[in-house]
């Protein structure tokens, strides 16, 4: 089938969604969201307010009383829950930096760890990661790497506790799973409050999913995510999760945002005891119509579990 559908000035894009019954009130300012968002981005935000057909397929047609402005609140509201995500990560991605950094060093009393091959498993992919640290290291413009080549001959390369401020959260989670030592993993762990080395694993390579998707702008309150959170029994109380066999009671955890935001906010806790972040996620949540909680995963008594109770 061969794609026919001209390219629509943005006049015309209003046009369109008012023969669609969108009510816009004020038309110059739908033209200056449209103008810089752009109509394909925001017709994600579309699907919770137009009808379905009998075949329950989307007609592109709004429900009666749909205004414009319903639209880019959701956009903003995903857009602001981004940012808390963000924020979050942010916590968990230092942290796990230091404790990593610091831990590797100290157990085997080398500031240079990192670059000996006998503390990590699969010598080749630790060879293929040092090279690639060492490229990052040597084209960075940061004052603490240029002062450590002004200053030092041997090793070439900075140490530890240098060279992961230039990691990317997906290079660390590698690094991490690369490294041999248990007590520097499980310490990790501890230090995150999760139950095991390899949860801490899943979560943090999970996690640098969750941060590309909003480093890249990409919608998330209503995603069903393709990286699944393993079901973290620590978390029973508060996680959402759904039968994969009758037989043998196994569960596992769902994929939408609410679970995702359920772990971010345990660790948070962990890392900072006095957090305000689940607070404030709880007023933002807040903001959010009910109706639309569902599709984010959220359970209708969302707010008297244990996690969130203290917080609304």
């Amino acid at each position: 089938m061969k794609y026919t559908k001209p390219p629509l000035s943005i006049s015309e894009q209003i046009t369109r969604l008012q023969e669609r019954s969108l009510i816009i009130s004020d038309t110059e300012k739908a033209k200056n969201y449209l103008t810089h968002i752009g109509y394909y981005r925001l017709s994600a935000y579309f699907i919770p307010f137009e009808q379905t057909g009998r075949s329950g397929q989307r007609n592109h047609h709004f429900k009666p009383n749909t205004h414009f402005q319903n639209i880019i609140d959701l956009y903003i509201f995903d857009r602001k829950l981004r940012l808390f995500i963000m924020e979050a990560i942010e916590r968990i991605e230092v942290s796990t930096r230091t404790t990593w950094a610091s831990e590797l060093a100290l157990e085997n009393s080398n500031s240079h760890a990192y670059i000996e091959s006998s503390f990590f498993k699969a010598p080749k992919k630790h060879q293929y990661m040092l090279d690639r640290a060492s490229k990052e290291l040597h084209k960075s413009q940061e004052i603490y790497v240029l002062h450590y080549k002004s200053k030092y001959t041997k090793p070439d390369l900075p140490p530890i506790w240098a060279m992961v401020e230039s990691l990317s959260f997906g290079s660390l989670s590698h690094w991490v799973e690369l490294t041999t030592s248990t007590k520097v993993k499980s310490s990790i762990a501890k230090k995150l409050g999760l139950p095991n080395i390899n949860t801490m694993e899943k979560i943090l390579h999970i996690l640098t999913y969750v941060r590309n998707l909003c480093a890249h702008h990409s919608r998330v309150w209503n995603r069903r995510l393709t990286l699944q959170l393993p079901y973290i029994k620590h978390f029973k109380s508060d996680m959402e999760r759904e039968a994969i066999s009758s037989k043998t009671h196994h569960e596992q955890s769902t994929r939408e945002i609410y679970n995702y935001l359920v772990v971010l906010a345990h660790l948070m806790k962990k890392i900072q005891p006095n957090t305000t972040w689940i607070k404030r996620l709880v007023a933002h949540i807040q903001t959010l119509d009910e109706k639309h909680h569902i599709k984010m995963g959220f359970p209708s008594s969302w707010q008297t579990k244990p996690l969130w109770q203290n917080n609304t």
